[in-house]
Protein backbone atom coordinates (compact mmCIF):
# COMPACT_ATOMS: atom_id res chain seq x y z
CA UNK A 1 0.00 0.00 0.00
CA UNK A 2 2.67 2.18 0.63
CA UNK A 3 3.99 1.68 -2.65
CA UNK A 4 1.33 2.95 -4.22
CA UNK A 5 1.97 6.35 -2.69
CA UNK A 6 4.93 6.22 -5.02
CA UNK A 7 2.51 6.84 -8.26
CA UNK A 8 3.50 9.94 -10.43
CA UNK A 9 0.74 10.39 -12.62
CA UNK A 10 2.29 11.17 -16.05
CA UNK A 11 4.62 8.15 -15.93
CA UNK A 12 3.67 4.69 -14.84
CA UNK A 13 7.15 3.21 -15.58
CA UNK A 14 8.72 5.86 -13.69
CA UNK A 15 6.72 5.37 -10.80
CA UNK A 16 7.07 0.99 -11.62
CA UNK A 17 10.92 1.57 -11.58
CA UNK A 18 10.92 3.20 -8.27
CA UNK A 19 9.02 0.67 -6.60
CA UNK A 20 11.80 -1.94 -8.02
CA UNK A 21 14.17 0.24 -6.10
CA UNK A 22 11.61 -0.10 -2.90
CA UNK A 23 10.84 -3.57 -3.27
CA UNK A 24 14.78 -4.04 -3.75
CA UNK A 25 15.64 -2.27 0.14
CA UNK A 26 12.61 -4.61 1.38
CA UNK A 27 14.31 -7.66 0.07
CA UNK A 28 17.51 -6.26 1.58
CA UNK A 29 15.61 -5.95 5.26
CA UNK A 30 14.59 -9.31 5.11
CA UNK A 31 17.93 -10.54 4.37
CA UNK A 32 19.23 -9.08 7.09
CA UNK A 33 16.29 -10.45 9.21
CA UNK A 34 17.53 -13.94 7.95
CA UNK A 35 21.55 -12.83 8.64
CA UNK A 36 20.83 -11.97 12.00
CA UNK A 37 18.71 -14.94 12.79
CA UNK A 38 21.36 -17.20 11.73
CA UNK A 39 24.61 -15.23 13.26
CA UNK A 40 22.87 -14.11 16.00
CA UNK A 41 19.88 -15.74 17.31
CA UNK A 42 19.79 -19.04 16.03
CA UNK A 43 22.92 -20.24 18.90
CA UNK A 44 21.46 -17.64 21.84
CA UNK A 45 19.50 -18.23 24.85
CA UNK A 46 16.33 -16.41 23.29
CA UNK A 47 12.91 -18.06 24.39
CA UNK A 48 11.85 -20.27 20.95
CA UNK A 49 9.26 -17.82 20.34
CA UNK A 50 11.93 -14.80 19.95
CA UNK A 51 13.62 -16.80 17.73
CA UNK A 52 10.35 -17.83 15.81
CA UNK A 53 10.28 -13.82 15.58
CA UNK A 54 12.97 -13.44 14.12
CA UNK A 55 12.79 -16.10 11.43
CA UNK A 56 8.93 -16.17 11.03
CA UNK A 57 9.62 -12.67 9.93
CA UNK A 58 12.48 -12.07 8.18
CA UNK A 59 10.90 -14.99 5.83
CA UNK A 60 7.81 -12.95 5.31
CA UNK A 61 9.55 -9.68 4.42
CA UNK A 62 11.86 -11.65 2.03
CA UNK A 63 9.12 -13.18 0.82
CA UNK A 64 6.60 -10.33 0.05
CA UNK A 65 9.38 -8.71 -1.13
CA UNK A 66 9.96 -10.91 -3.88
CA UNK A 67 6.76 -11.48 -5.04
CA UNK A 68 6.22 -7.84 -5.36
CA UNK A 69 9.44 -7.44 -7.18
CA UNK A 70 8.60 -10.09 -9.63
CA UNK A 71 5.56 -8.54 -10.30
CA UNK A 72 7.14 -5.23 -10.68
CA UNK A 73 9.58 -6.38 -12.97
CA UNK A 74 7.01 -8.29 -14.89
CA UNK A 75 4.67 -5.13 -15.46
CA UNK A 76 7.85 -3.28 -16.61
CA UNK A 77 8.68 -6.15 -19.27
CA UNK A 78 4.57 -6.63 -20.26
CA UNK A 79 3.21 -3.41 -21.77
CA UNK A 80 -0.42 -4.45 -21.40
CA UNK A 81 -0.24 -5.80 -18.29
CA UNK A 82 1.40 -2.74 -17.56
CA UNK A 83 -1.63 -0.47 -18.97
CA UNK A 84 -4.08 -2.91 -17.38
CA UNK A 85 -2.95 -2.51 -13.61
CA UNK A 86 -2.49 1.33 -14.30
CA UNK A 87 -5.81 2.22 -15.46
CA UNK A 88 -6.83 -0.66 -12.19
CA UNK A 89 -4.84 1.75 -9.63
CA UNK A 90 -6.44 5.25 -11.20
CA UNK A 91 -9.94 3.54 -10.89
CA UNK A 92 -12.01 5.34 -8.71
CA UNK A 93 -13.76 2.71 -7.03
CA UNK A 94 -11.19 0.87 -6.06
CA UNK A 95 -9.18 3.55 -4.61
CA UNK A 96 -12.34 3.81 -2.40
CA UNK A 97 -11.87 0.52 -1.23
CA UNK A 98 -8.52 1.23 -0.14
CA UNK A 99 -9.67 3.85 1.90
CA UNK A 100 -11.93 1.90 3.49
CA UNK A 101 -10.10 -1.04 3.78
CA UNK A 102 -7.81 1.61 6.01
CA UNK A 103 -10.33 3.05 7.54
CA UNK A 104 -11.79 0.29 9.16
CA UNK A 105 -9.15 -1.44 9.46
CA UNK A 106 -7.21 1.36 11.45
CA UNK A 107 -10.04 1.83 13.61
CA UNK A 108 -9.94 -1.74 14.45
CA UNK A 109 -5.96 -1.48 15.23
CA UNK A 110 -6.77 1.40 17.73
CA UNK A 111 -9.72 0.10 19.55
CA UNK A 112 -8.56 -3.61 19.95
CA UNK A 113 -5.03 -1.67 21.36
CA UNK A 114 -7.13 0.37 23.78
CA UNK A 115 -8.58 -2.56 25.29
CA UNK A 116 -5.25 -4.71 25.30
CA UNK A 117 -4.16 -1.70 27.86
CA UNK A 118 -6.27 -2.71 30.03
CA UNK A 119 -5.77 -6.85 30.43
CA UNK A 120 -1.42 -5.63 29.71
CA UNK A 121 -1.38 -3.22 32.77
CA UNK A 122 -1.95 -5.84 35.41
CA UNK A 123 0.22 -8.64 33.43
CA UNK A 124 3.29 -6.57 32.49
CA UNK A 125 3.68 -3.25 32.79
CA UNK A 126 6.63 -3.41 30.01
CA UNK A 127 4.17 -4.88 27.44
CA UNK A 128 1.87 -1.70 28.68
CA UNK A 129 4.25 0.67 27.99
CA UNK A 130 4.97 -0.72 24.65
CA UNK A 131 1.45 -0.77 23.60
CA UNK A 132 0.85 2.61 24.95
CA UNK A 133 3.58 3.95 23.17
CA UNK A 134 2.34 2.46 19.86
CA UNK A 135 -1.10 3.70 20.47
CA UNK A 136 0.70 7.51 21.16
CA UNK A 137 2.67 7.25 18.10
CA UNK A 138 -0.46 6.23 16.08
CA UNK A 139 -2.60 9.19 17.23
CA UNK A 140 0.21 11.62 16.64
CA UNK A 141 1.10 10.65 13.19
CA UNK A 142 -2.68 10.60 12.37
CA UNK A 143 -3.06 14.24 13.55
CA UNK A 144 0.31 15.15 12.28
CA UNK A 145 -1.52 13.52 8.56
CA UNK A 146 -4.34 15.52 8.95
CA UNK A 147 -2.83 19.01 9.66
CA UNK A 148 -0.56 17.79 6.62
CA UNK A 149 -3.54 17.02 4.38
CA UNK A 150 -5.34 19.69 5.20
CA UNK A 151 -2.55 22.14 4.32
CA UNK A 152 -1.77 20.60 1.27
CA UNK A 153 -5.12 19.60 -0.25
Amino acid sequence: MLMKKFTFNGDYALTLRIRRILCAALLLVGLVGITCYFLLVSGSTLPDFARGFYLGAASGITGCALVLLIRVQYLLTHPEARKKAHIQERDEREQANRHGALYFAGLLTFFASAAALFVLLPISRAAFYVLFAVIAVYVLTFLLASLWLSRHR
